[in-house]
């Protein structure tokens, strides 16, 4: 197998001039460069990755820490990652946490021991606190506001977008309302950004016979719809914690024949096919964002606005 050293006696150039040539730096003559390339042509020989990002300080990877790899949410938000990481010639890892800390840490040790040239969290379970202290090994983008932190981020205000909708529907003199989140209030800020959102709109707790947790995928959507039915014979709106909730819960309760409006988040195609209202929180926004903000050279915060959508029943 031929080395670099084989490249510089066939081309009659030294080692650092091959060097510089297989990592772009520095200026070489157009006539040296075609000579090198051509000695590495007929010397079959491709660059080892691990031994030129030991020299450029660079892999051209970056690690994107997501808890599941199967919901339409994060693999929104990991296509737009993906997308602007191609324009870069940059490869993408997905490195799966399903909110376990351990799991988290370990892809901020990757990062300590240079695996990636950056690291990308579309949620995490860890706090930012220990975030802070990883990135002195490199850059570091969470895909969520992280407050007061030295952090980069891109986000949406998600508790505005709640507020929004159960405004909409308080003015449409709906009173009772079930809401479907994802995880418990004291571990998710999505979950309790919704049920305080609910509060300030109406002045009160969220009953819990009409609060559902743990709500993920389409299953959990029909298993929403049959407990809040259940509990709630008055039920007349439901606000979901994501598109795809929200069609297990429409497809169940039109399999029961109720009819009433149900409101997703995140315009995905579910909200398209089956024409319910939805919030676009700009996942391909905050995705793309996200991916250039490990490149800039201070703290970065941006703002991505939300869109409510109004289609179906709501019309």
């Amino acid at each position: 197998m031929s080395n670099i050293r084989d490249v510089a006696k066939m081309s009659e150039h030294s080692v650092s001039t091959v060097s510089r040539v297989i990592n772009n730096q520095s200026y070489v003559a157009k006539e040296t460069k075609e000579e090198i390339l051509k000695a590495m042509k007929e010397l079959n020989y491709h660059p080892n990755d691990i031994a030129r990002a030991l020299s450029t300080g660079k892999t051209y990877r970056v690690g994107v820490v997501m808890p599941y790899n199967n919901h339409p949410y994060f693999q929104k938000l990991v296509s737009a990652i993906t997308q602007a990481a191609f324009k870069e010639n940059y490869q993408v890892t997905l490195l799966p946490s399903h909110y376990n800390v351990k799991s988290e840490i370990k892809c901020l040790e990757m990062l300590k021991h240079q695996a990636f040239d950056g690291l990308i969290f579309t949620s995490r379970a860890i706090p930012f606190e220990t975030i802070v202290e990883y990135q002195k090994y490199g850059s570091i983008t969470c895909c969520e506001d992280t407050l007061n932190y030295p952090i980069s981020c891109a986000y949406t205000d998600r508790e505005k977008s709640y507020v929004d909708a159960f405004e909409l529907l308080k003015k449409l003199k709906f009173q009772n309302i079930g809401v479907t989140i994802s995880r418990n209030e004291q571990t998710s800020r999505s979950a309790k950004s919704t049920v305080d959102s609910y509060y300030k709109v109406f002045e009160k707790r969220c009953p819990e016979k009409l609060l559902v947790r743990n709500m993920q995928f389409f299953k959990d959507g029909i298993q929403a719809a049959k407990e809040l039915t259940a509990q709630n014979p008055n039920l007349d709106a439901v606000f979901a914690n994501g598109d795809q909730v929200a069609a297990g819960i429409i497809y169940q309760l039109k399999k029961m024949q109720i009819d009433v409006p149900v409101i997703g988040q995140e315009n995905l195609d579910y909200s398209y096919l089956m024409n319910f209202s939805t919030i676009d929180h700009k996942l391909n926004e905050i995705g793309e964002y996200a991916f250039w903000s490990l490149f800039e050279k201070k703290i970065v915060k941006k703002l991505i606005p939300a869109e409510f959508i109004l289609r179906g029943a709501l019309i």
